[in-house]
């Protein structure tokens, strides 16, 4: 299983000079692409983030994001700056704002893989132990980015159940927060797993 980018190599070494350079990544994300053949090609990333807003989850703001390849089937991924604004969420009475995204491969406009079971979380303010925020993250992070695992669960938790009320209650907006966010045991040092999406 392999993924395409001789095209990525080839457009790296054109310029010497690159004018659209916007400095150092704020973190890079190793990955691993799964499920690709040699006709399958990803020439970036993105994150798409989960606002908590409404019923559909993939409905939040999307960044795109610089991938570089390392071989056939490893990669990075380069996160430049903080979610967009309207990327965040919070719980009222509670000072920290959280973004949460799932991490996807694309080709052009087209999302062609995914990260499955995991989500790169910002925590923007301070989580105070026993918050909802705090339930939410699966513990009180620093303030920053972080890796969370997407652990399904059988009944909403209290955070969940506070965005479900705020969507309107019903299944529609229930059942696609039945999920928990569990720290990763290698935090931002954890190898990405990117799916191929099924066409």
């Amino acid at each position: 299983m392999k993924l395409a980018l001789t095209a990525l190599l080839l457009i790296a070494c054109d310029a010497q000079v690159d004018t659209s350079y916007a400095g150092e990544p704020m973190l890079r994300l190793h990955g691993t692409a799964v499920g690709f053949s040699i006709r399958d090609v990803a020439d970036g990333a993105a994150a798409r983030w989960n606002t908590q807003r409404g019923s559909d989850l993939a409905a939040g703001p999307i960044t795109a994001l610089p991938m570089e390849p390392i071989s056939t089937s490893e990669l990075w991924v380069l996160v430049l700056t903080d979610p967009p604004e309207d990327a965040y969420f919070g719980f009222a009475g509670e000072s920290p704002r959280i973004a949460e995204a799932t991490l996807l491969l694309t080709r052009a406009d087209e999302v062609v893989g995914a990260a499955i079971g995991l989500a790169l979380v910002h925590v923007d303010g301070v989580v105070a132990p026993g918050s909802l925020a705090a339930q939410y993250l699966g513990g009180t992070p620093a303030p920053g980015f972080r890796m969370r695992r997407v652990r399904p669960a059988a009944e909403l938790s209290a955070p969940q159940a506070y965005f479900a009320m705020l969507c309107g209650g019903g299944d529609a907006c229930r059942t696609p927060r039945l999920y928990d966010l569990v720290p990763t045991t290698d935090d931002l040092a954890t190898n990405v797993q990117f799916f191929r999406r099924s066409l």
